[in-house]
Order: C-alpha cells, then sequence, then structure tokens
C-alpha cells in the first residue's frame, strides 16, 4: 500500500523502459477506484534510512498510534516479516508479509506477480532476525486487479523459521457480515522504508466492503502510510491484538478514508489447505 505518487517517483528514478512503465501505469489507471494502486513499493540500495530519500518522503507520518493496542500475552509480533523482493531488471522492492508456518509466508498476491524473480524473507522481531531464501509464490488469483477478486497468495521459504507462535488464519467473514462489531489492528512500518521499525496499529472498527464491490474484502479507517502491501490484519479481543490473522492488505483508498484488506475467507481456506496439503 503505497501512494500513486510515490510509485511515479520511484519509476522515473529505476532503469525500467519507456513501454514498461507505460505498461504498468496503464494497469494502475485500469483498476479503477481512488486511487487503484495496489504495487509493493520499490527502493534503491542504500535506503534504509531517511537520509536516503527524497525530502518529500524523508519524515512521513507514521500510522495512528492515538489508541495503541495492548501486545500479546506473549508480547511478540515475530510472526510479521519483510518481504523483499527483486525484478528481472535487479530493482528492488518490498512488501510485508506474516509466517503461518515455519515456511509459509501469507501477503498480497500483487506481490507475488511474475515480473519478481526472488523473494528474501526477513524476520525482524523474532531471535536471531532470521533473513531467508522464498520461492514458488502461489497467487489465489492472478485477476487481482479486479477489486471483486481476491488479493491474496502465499510464498514458501527454502528454510523454516522457528517461532513460539505463528499466525493463525482465521475466518471473521460470517461474523461481520452478519452485522458483529469487531476490531482489528495490523502490525506495520513506522516509515515507507524497507527495514523500518514495525509497529502496531491503533484498534480499529472492521467493516464489510462487499457492498464496495470487493467481494472477498474487509476494511478499516484509513491508517496507513505507504509501503504495508500484504501486511497482516489481526483480530482484537478484550483490547488485546490476537494471533489470529482474518485478513491481509490491499490498497488505501483517501476518498472513502478506508484502507482495504482480502479476507482469510472459506475459498482462500479451501485453497491454502490444498496447496500446501495441511
Amino acid at each position: 500500500m503505497v501512494a500513486s505518487s510515490a510509485i511515479r517517483m520511484r519509476l522515473a528514478s529505476t532503469s525500467l523502459s519507456f513501454s514498461a512503465v507505460f505498461a504498468f501505469l496503464f494497469a494502475l489507471v485500469a483498476c479503477g477506484g481512488s486511487p487503484a494502486d495496489r504495487s509493493p513499493t520499490p527502493y534503491e540500495e542504500g535506503s534504509g534510512d531517511s537520509a536516503s530519500l527524497p525530502p518529500s518522503k524523508a519524515s512521513p507520518a507514521p500510522p495512528s498510534r492515538a489508541a495503541p493496542v495492548a501486545t500479546p500475552d506473549d508480547g511478540s509480533f515475530s510472526e510479521v516479516v519483510y518481504v523483499f523482493m527483486r525484478d528481472r531488471r535487479n530493482q528492488k522492492w518490498f512488501c510485508t508479509g506474516t509466517l503461518v508456518a515455519a515456511e509459509r509466508v501469507v501477503t498480497a498476491a500483487h506481490c507475488l506477480d511474475p515480473m519478481f524473480v526472488s523473494y528474501e524473507i526477513v524476520a525482524p522481531l523474532a531471535p536471531n532476525r532470521p533473513r531467508v531464501k522464498a520461492s514458488a509464490p502461489a497467487q489465489l488469483s492472478a485477476a487481482f486487479e479486479d477489486v471483486a477478486n481476491p488479493d491474496i497468495g502465499f510464498l514458501t521459504l527454502e528454510s523454516p523459521v522457528v517461532l513460539g507462535h505463528y499466525a493463525t488464519l482465521t475466518d471473521v467473514g460470517p461474523r461481520v457480515d452478519a452485522g458483529e462489531s469487531l476490531a482489528a489492528a495490523a502490525v506495520v512500518r513506522t516509515n515507507e522504508l524497507p527495514e523500518a521499525p514495525l509497529e502496531p496499529s491503533a484498534s480499529m472498527a472492521l467493516r464489510s466492503t462487499v457492498e464496495l464491490g470487493y467481494e472477498h474484502g474487509f476494511a478499516t479507517p484509513l491508517f496507513t502510510k505507504g509501503g504495508d502491501s500484504g501486511a497482516g490484519l489481526f483480530l482484537v479481543e478484550d483490547g488485546k491484538i490476537t494471533h489470529q490473522l482474518i485478513g491481509v492488505a490491499r490498497q488505501p483508498e483517501p476518498t472513502r478514508e478506508l484502507d482495504h484488506f482480502t479476507r482469510i475467507d472459506a475459498s482462500f481456506l479451501a485453497w491454502y489447505g490444498q496447496k500446501t496439503g495441511s
């Protein structure tokens, strides 16, 4: 989830051909909505701190922390990971993901586009900060540019990341659709930088976006500031963020003041189980 202006600015500095840039921008426009930007975030070597960013991007406001969520009982969000990608021109990009098993990371399908040829996962909140190669990107739907389709998938790690817990795939769609009031929170970067610190958002009201055409969608009030594509949305219960993964970050929509997420729903659970044998 990153502002369209940021994508345009970064594309101008990359080595992509004019035809590739045109095709990329055309795809963004064709998606519809305001904005329709589902792009992962590009970056350059040495962009680990604000000094490497243009002045307009050096100090973006962090996501809303007005009502911080209490941490889980074990005090850890170690399942939240950075997802780094390289494209065919060796350009570097980043998203966010969630470990749901020692060798599985769930993220947005648009972060698994065929333009990417290699992946690396970093678990910054896990012991020893493991850094692991990943492969075999799998998308529930390759037609994620249509908001009626889900924008979710997973990567398989080449070696396991061993944690005391992993996120639990949880379908709360029927509860939301039935009108139950639920709250959720995400763990996201504090700045639009590849390895910016991760922090929980405020607890936010969860709503269905089926009536907006997102047939597999949830939304929260707008909170992200960029770089959060693929970030996990976690259920909040009794004021505490849980390890129950209920959605994956898709895109912001400032005109409606919403952040869109793809649900962990029955169709995803069935597909994931078939793909992984779990």
